[in-house]
């Protein structure tokens, strides 16, 4: 007991919360020694007494004492910092492999410490070490160390990801490195808005600063002082001044200044001294507005796009208004400290038709970006009626020009105005000239843009929204073909052969929509450029793949079954409708894209307005493609027609692959898409049921689209469906029929009774079918021709004997290296000259003489002749499928006492 608490008093200290004294000793002891306070502990001699064992102990109270409690935000910030300094501690050993793996780690981080300090900005230790980072890789590929495998790899995968990255933060970079030593700014204005109340700042301009630094992460520059000096006081000079800095600024300035220049030079074209001073400053202003965004990156913000349209309908009023001001495409020096005279010619840098062509770009890459299925989009288009205008204005300034300088110019104009015009119908085209007037006569007051309209990069419009008022003189005619055959002519006459070509493509377009269909084919067809599609870039390309799709459902919409066929066979042959549309990418299997091959794709995509509808044009297409192929089916049988030979059944395969797993499926329920209800009714028209066919097509909804065209349409298919649905019939039934009815078929069919004796007249001129009509009964007599036993042996003999003498053909090919070809058959056909045998070294053996070629090699002078009706030789190739039979045997392999042949395609369609 004494060991332990056999303490002096003296090494005992009193505490402020001391007990009775009428406590014994040792509990006064006990209490005193386990509630002494941290001074006293650390007096007393840690390695003596009870102390050390004692809760209350000296190092337990230092241990609490060093321990320290830090907030989230101290906590967030200081694992930021280890990770970047992890990352240079990587750098310094090259260890890539270790870098790619904080990389991600380090992007974790970024965000908690974002979420834990309440920043909207970037932290300046996140844009410190991606500088870092790009200089360091720079610095590897140029010095090309020896690097492992592994770093290798990671070598590679971190220069397309830092440069895809600091690519996003290409602002904050370029503040960095121009104040690399300045403190955290961003960190310590977050802090100081979270310690200080919003109710402390002085007002609310001041809240507004803050907030923009905060979420820029780079501090606000100060106005510029000439928008604090009041109007009269301005000069000439002094405008001149700030014009020329602004150019200066050209290439390095940030979003903020950009920002902040658009601001001044709207301010300084209320200032400016004379005609030519303003449009000098719209002009500066037009091209600050420009930079602001890079089009191959995100499209101009709509506030930023209306503000530069306003400002470019200014800039062609005060020259239309002045016309001793000249717009030069190249820059002015102007050294002029003066205003000059009102009448004196003055030359001013502009380019309007420059300005009209990046303005239609923007305007279309917004639309790109936009959902098309939003009131957002539909806003949007409406500024179409605004380009027009302008169109229109650049246009008249162009013809006041000399011939020589707007030859190059005027033709662009016209193409653009062609642009927003050959597309529409007449419905959409009335509409575009009601909404265009609407806008010129609403006197509209100027709105503030909302959140949506504030540019990404920092571009806060704070000026108001200008609201597009169209000009005075703008007016479009009633009807737009003219307009466009004028502009057509502009271009013919002033363009280049590209631009001639974008013309003429757009005038069969046009023509195409207006159900010209001649019209549209002649002038294709005139321009030869379908023989010359290899040679067009990729946008000419487009367009005429765009152009021959409408010319094929002009073409379906007149009734033209094989023109609408051969128009757009190419496009479903290739299986890539949509890529070749340029409306949308499709995902293959085998095919991968690199990133700037998927950029330029999306760039060339065009915007939701000028698409094709997909569904109607593949349901056109495999109407065509039934109403032509369903009688071969009958003819042959589902299951032969399937079989058919690639080559023979030539470029028709997309029907056939859809029938083939049609026909494999297990289960067939109910069509769905367009392409079950084309299948379904290709095999119900197979059989002679029109009327269910029909049902199955009608009741696609994608004919809705057609307009005031669809009831028209579907009673042509309906048509259609009736004649063929008789042939089908007819074809695949006849054999169980010794006549059949005029009468009975034209109920059937509901046909009229001369429409079904010209089918059926037909159909026997052209030997498909083997009858006759019978005049006094009104009936058509079929005529049954059936093989005899001996004619079906001798068919069966004939065909293996065919295949046997293949066979051998073959087998001798390989050992003498002769190899007898289809040409050297057509050859041997067309005289002596023309025939021989190919060698495998691609000679061709001289000599032959008749239609025989079963002469031995060696043997060259003379030849074998054969018989009337004989097929085959020696060393023939056996009989040729097709080829002309001049035996005495009939013909065999009728169907229903027709001749079997390849079917004729029918030109009544």
């Amino acid at each position: 007991m004494s060991k332990f608490w056999g303490r002096s008093d003296s090494e005992e200290s009193e505490d402020e919360f001391t007990t009775s004294e009428e406590e014994t000793t040792s509990e006064s002891e006990y209490d005193s020694s386990e509630i002494s306070t941290d001074e006293e502990s650390e007096s007393d001699d840690s390695g003596k007494g009870a102390s050390r064992f004692l809760v209350g102990s000296s190092e337990s109270e230092s241990e609490e004492e060093r321990r320290v409690v830090k907030s989230a935000k101290t906590k967030a910030t200081e694992e930021l910092a280890n990770i970047c300094n992890e990352i240079r501690n990587k750098m310094n050993i090259n260890d890539w492999f270790s870098i790619q793996t904080l990389w991600d780690k380090l992007h974790k981080q970024v965000e908690k410490t974002k979420r834990a300090i309440g920043m909207l900005g970037t932290p300046r230790p996140y844009i410190k070490i991606i500088v870092e980072l790009e200089e360091f890789l720079s610095k590897t590929l140029q010095d090309k160390p020896k690097l492992s495998p592994t770093n290798a790899r990671a070598l590679a995968r971190m220069k397309q990801t830092i440069r895809k990255n600091n690519a996003g933060y290409a602002e904050q970079i370029q503040a960095f490195k121009e104040n690399p030593e300045s403190p955290e700014e961003s960190e310590e204005e977050s802090e100081e808005s979270d310690e200080t109340d919003i109710e402390s700042l002085d007002s609310e301009a001041e809240a507004e600063r803050q907030f923009r630094t905060v979420r820029t992460g780079v501090a606000e520059r100060p106005k510029d002082k000439i928008l604090s000096i009041a109007p009269q006081e301005i000069t000439y000079e002094m405008v001149q001044k700030k014009l020329a800095e602004v150019a200066a600024a050209r290439g390095r300035a940030t979003s903020l200044d950009r920002q902040d220049q658009v601001e001044m030079l709207s301010f300084l074209f209320g200032v400016a001294r004379g005609a030519a001073q303003k449009i000098e400053v719209l002009v500066h202003k037009v091209t600050v507005i420009f930079d602001m965004n890079t089009p191959t990156s995100s499209p101009m913000t709509t506030a930023n796009w209306k503000t530069c349209m306003a400002s470019i309908f200014d800039l062609m009023s005060l020259v239309a208004e002045n016309p001793s001001v000249k717009l030069s495409d190249n820059p002015v020096e102007n050294d002029r400290k003066e205003e000059p005279a009102a009448d004196e010619e003055i030359t001013v840098w502009g380019n309007p038709a420059a300005f009209l062509e990046r303005l239609d770009e923007e305007w279309t890459g917004s639309l790109k970006a936009l959902d098309p299925h939003t009131n957002a989009y539909m806003d949007r288009l409406r500024d179409e009626a605004a380009l027009m205008a302008l169109s229109g204005l650049v246009s008249d300034y162009l013809n006041t020009l000399s011939e020589s300088s707007k030859k190059e110019k005027i033709a662009a104009v016209a193409l653009r105005r062609m642009d927003h015009l050959y597309y529409k119908t007449n419905t959409v085209y009335s509409a575009t000239r009601k909404m265009a007037l609407a806008m010129k006569e609403a006197q509209e007051q100027p709105q503030r843009p909302t959140e949506e309209d504030v540019g990404e990069d920092g571009g806060d419009d704070s000026a108001n929204v200008p609201t597009l008022v169209l000009p005075a003189n703008f007016d479009l005619p009633e009807e737009a073909g003219g307009l466009m055959e004028e502009l057509a002519l502009i271009v013919y006459a002033y363009g280049n052969d590209n631009q001639k070509g974008n013309a003429m493509l757009y005038s069969v377009y046009f023509k195409s929509i207006h159900d010209d269909f001649y019209g549209a084919r002649d002038m294709l067809l005139m321009s030869r450029i379908s023989e010359q599609t290899q040679q067009l870039d990729i946008r000419m390309q487009i367009l005429f793949n765009r152009t021959t799709a409408q010319l094929g459902l002009c073409a379906f919409r007149n009734g033209l079954i094989n023109d609408a066929y051969s128009c757009l066979i190419d496009l479903y042959a290739s299986l890539k409708v949509k890529e070749l549309l340029a409306q949308g990418m499709q995902q293959h299997r085998y095919q991968e894209k690199t990133a700037e091959q998927e950029m330029a794709e999306k760039r060339r995509q065009v915007p939701f307005h000028l698409h094709i509808n997909l569904e109607l044009l593949e349901a056109s297409f495999l109407t065509c493609t039934i109403l032509l192929e369903v009688s071969s089916m009958a003819l042959l049988g589902a299951i032969e027609w399937s079989n058919m030979d690639t080559k023979r059944l030539g470029a028709k395969h997309p029907l056939r692959k859809l029938m083939d797993m049609y026909d494999r499926q297990t289960f067939l329920g109910p069509p769905e898409n367009v392409r079950d209800h084309m299948t379904a009714a290709c095999r119900t028209l197979a059989t002679g049921d029109w009327k269910k066919a029909f049902a199955y097509v009608s009741a696609l909804p994608c004919w809705g689209l057609l307009g005031s065209h669809k009831e028209a349409v579907l009673d042509m298919v309906k048509e259609k469906f009736q004649e063929e649905g008789l042939r089908s019939y007819l074809l695949a039934h006849a054999k169980f029929y010794t006549s059949l009815s005029m009468e009975q078929l034209c109920q059937m069919f509901e046909l009229s009774d001369r429409r079904v004796h010209a089918i059926v007249s037909r159909m026997i001129a052209d030997e498909i079918l083997a009858g006759s009509f019978d005049q006094p009964t009104n009936t058509v007599v079929m005529h049954h021709e059936e093989p005899t036993a001996l004619q079906s042996l001798a068919a069966k003999f004939a065909d293996r004997a065919s295949l046997l003498v293949d066979y051998n053909e073959r087998a001798l090919a390989m050992r003498t290296g002769v190899l007898i070809t289809d040409d050297d058959e057509e050859g041997s056909r067309k005289g002596p000259e023309a025939a021989g045998r190919r060698t495998r070294m691609g000679g061709r053996l001289p000599g032959g003489r008749g239609r025989g070629r079963g002469r031995r090699f060696n043997d060259r002078s003379g030849g074998f002749i054969a018989d009337a009706g004989f097929s085959g030789g020696v060393y023939g190739k056996g009989r040729v499928r097709g080829s002309k039979d001049n035996s005495s045997f009939m013909q065999l392999g009728r169907v229903a006492g027709g001749r079997q042949g390849n079917y004729k395609r029918r030109n009544n369609m």
